[in-house]
Formats: C-alpha cells, structure tokens, sequence
C-alpha cells in the first residue's frame, strides 16, 4: 500500500511548492481556522474546485494528527483495495486514509467504508470537487465533516506566483503583461498556475525576460472554466436565471456565452427559457412564451453555431421584458388548494356537460349564459364547484406589469375590485 502522497522522481513544480505546515499555505483562511481547532483526529471532506488546496491542507492535517497514511484514488481504486486498507488497520490501528476524487466512488465502495469509519479504524480525510450532498452517501456525509474550499482571489494567486518565481525563476524575469495573463489563465487555480509557470521555465528558448508571447504561446488555446456535468453547470445557469429575472441583458449574455463556449447543450438552454418565460414573464408579456418555444425548436433544428443567435435574441427579449410571477404562484396556490380539501366537490348543473338528451333531462347545462350573447361578451355568473359558491378562493393576482396591467384592468372591469 502506498503513502499518502506517492514519490515522484520527477516532481512537478505543483508538488514541490506544495506547502508543509499552515503558516506555508495561502487562501482559504476561515477553513485553516477551523481545522487548527481539531482537537483530535475525525473523519473530513474537503471540496471545491481544482487546484484550491484540497489535497495539500488533506496532507497538512494528516501530518498534525501523526496517524499512518494511506492513499486511495477512487479513479484507479475499489472495492478490493479498500478492504486491504481497513485489513491493516485492524492489525497495526487507526489509518488516516485519503481518497481522491472521492465522488467517482459508487455507493457500494463508499458503503465499504461506513463501519471502519464507524469503529474508528479509519479516520476518512476526502477531497472532491463535486458537491457533496449529491454524490456522498448520506450515511458516509453523516459522519465527516465537510470543508467547502472557494477559488483563490487573484492576490493570493499572486503570492504564490511571486514566491514560486523567487525559488525557481533561476535569473529569469517576468514581464508585468505576461504575469497578468498568466493569472487570469489560472483563474484561480494554484495548481494551473504552476503548470503554467512549470512549461514557462521548462521553454529552452525562453532566456531572459518572459514577455507575454511567450505566455501566448504556452497557453495557446484558452480552456474555459465551465464543466457541464458538475456544479458549476448549475452555478451559472443559475446565474443566466437570476439575471434574466433581474432584467440584465448584458449579464445574461455573458452566462448563456459561458455556458456556449464551455460546450454546454444549446437544448438545455432552450428548455430553460421556455420554463423561464412562463414562469418569471407570464403574462406580462404574451409573446414571450411563444418566442421561447420558437427559439427550442430552431435551436433542435438548426444547431450550433447558427443556434446561437435565436437563443440571443430569446435571452435579450426576455431580459428585457416586464416580468410576472402572477400566473406561476396563481397555479401552485390552486393546486395546494385542491390538496388540502377534505371533501368532495359538485359541478353546478348550468357548467356540466350535457351531450345527450339524457344529459339535458337531469338538467346537464341548464342555465348556461353563453357569455358572447351579452354586453361586453361577458355575463356574471358563478363558475366554481357548489361548495365554495359563496366564498370563492383566489389564485391569480394580476400585477401592473407590462400586458397584464390590461388584463387586470380588465377584469377588475368585469368583476370589480372585490376579486381583481
């Protein structure tokens, strides 16, 4: 079994700058703090994005707690290697045991763990970058505590530059421009940045100055930070979300250009904002919903790249546009109504169908008023179930926004302010 952090004979620039004890360690000040303050050894999940610390303050907490260390990838590992771990436990005492990628276990292999981590044979020390509550057994989560690691600020990124560069720039200097690309290519990841930095200084033709060329052409391609399959694909779509429901085109428009750039499904999008207009447009404007259906079936038809220009014209619009709830909450406080009643409900005979003469004899739509016959194509009546005739619920409460400023000004016309 190996330790915790396997040699290398070719140690990565990540893994020789990688800090020792807390004071070496940049970032995630409130997340030191409160592991400085373990009193004794527990089982611990680390989690947040690449290259924010995770499995070098894992390796820091390790060391202070003095246990035997043991590493496991749940990429490479199973079942079979996790029992081994725990075998060994049993004959020399309690191992802290690390996994990697934690989440890339299934729900079997993290089960394995449950009862070691129970006795105190193992203290778990985990890192993910994956949420936590979506892809850790409850029972396993139940038992850990969890550490959410944010993304460095760029500062702290620059630190790390900085004293990185003071070891191993070997006489070399850094051009102001080419430091600044090299932060924001990193976008706060330390370990990006040091691979950056790594094939920088690996370049046989760099000598002297490092200009921000010489940058350019290390990075080549930028690779933008938006991983569709984990939380960051809900992180910004939610802030595409928020933003149209905001009313800032602008801001939209950068998320939906995230979400394109980063290789996210244009029919997720679309399906996002047919659900969007419905539910934040209403019938503020009427036009929204069906421009919002237009642009998913355009999208399904024409794909990308040409797709990317009804869902703009779709995000834009509905940005801007006046925004309702009314109609959204109107449907949810009917059905929360309708599940909380305890009895049945009659159909008034003037609203049942009367199809047949048999129909019409029990007296199946008798006393209908055909609204179209009277003034205004309106005539007053009462529309509910018998029981609440007399006490009618309300669900929809028109707002001044926009279209349904008319419609409620319409049936305030109507009805009267009584109800609208």
């Amino acid at each position: 079994m190996t330790s915790l952090f396997p040699p290398n004979k070719q140690v990565p620039l990540a893994h020789q700058m990688r800090p020792k004890t807390w004071e070496d360690f940049f970032g995630q000040e409130r997340v030191v703090a409160q592991l400085k303050n373990l009193s004794k050894p527990m089982s611990v999940i680390f989690y947040g994005p690449p290259g924010t610390g995770k499995t070098t303050l894992a390796h820091i907490i390790v060391e202070k707690w003095a246990l035997p260390k043991r590493y496991l990838s749940a990429v490479t590992s199973g079942v079979k290697e996790i029992r081994e771990v725990i075998e060994e436990s049993k004959k020399i005492g309690t191992i802290a045991l690390f996994i990697d990628e934690i989440h890339r276990f299934s729900s079997a292999q993290q089960d394995a763990l449950l009862p070691s981590v129970e006795e105190g044979d193992l203290v778990l020390v985990a890192a993910t970058t994956e949420n936590p509550s979506f892809r850790i057994n409850r029972a396993l989560l139940s038992r850990s505590q969890v550490f959410r690691l944010e993304s460095l600020l760029l500062q702290q990124n620059q630190e790390i530059l900085h004293r990185t560069w003071f070891k191993v720039g070997a006489g070399k200097t850094l051009a102001k421009d080419a430091e600044e690309k090299i932060l924001n290519a990193a976008d706060g990841d330390a370990r990006k940045l040091l691979v950056i930095l790594e094939t920088l200084l690996s370049k046989s033709t760099t000598e002297g100055e490092i200009t921000a060329s010489d940058v350019d052409e290390v990075l080549g391609a930028r690779l933008l930070a938006y991983d569709k399959n984990k939380e960051q694909h809900y992180d910004v779509i939610s802030a595409f979300i928020k933003s149209l429901r905001g009313s800032d085109p602008d801001a939209a428009l950068l998320y939906l250009a995230i979400m394109l750039e980063g290789g996210e499904d244009p029919l997720f999008i679309a399906r996002r904002l047919v659900v969007f207009s419905a539910e934040d447009v209403g019938n503020a404007s009427v036009h929204a919903l069906p421009l919002a259906i237009a642009t998913w079936q355009a999208v399904e038809r024409i794909g990308m790249p040409e797709a990317r220009i009804p869902l703009g014209e779709c995000t834009t619009f509905l940005a801007s546009a006046p925004k309702s709830n009314a109609s959204y909450l109107a449907i949810d406080k009917a059905l929360q109504f309708v599940r909380e009643q305890k009895f049945s409900y009659s159909i008034p005979n003037h609203l049942r169908n009367a199809p047949t003469a048999t129909h019409k004899s029990e007296g199946a739509g008798k006393g209908y008023k055909y609204p179209h016959n009277f003034p205004n194509h309106f005539a007053e009546e009462s529309y509910f179930p018998l029981e609440w005739k007399e006490n009618p619920p309300s669900f929809y409460l028109p707002t001044e926004q926009g279209m349904e400023k008319h419609l409620r000004e319409n049936l305030r016309k109507l009805w009267g302010q009584k109800r609208f």
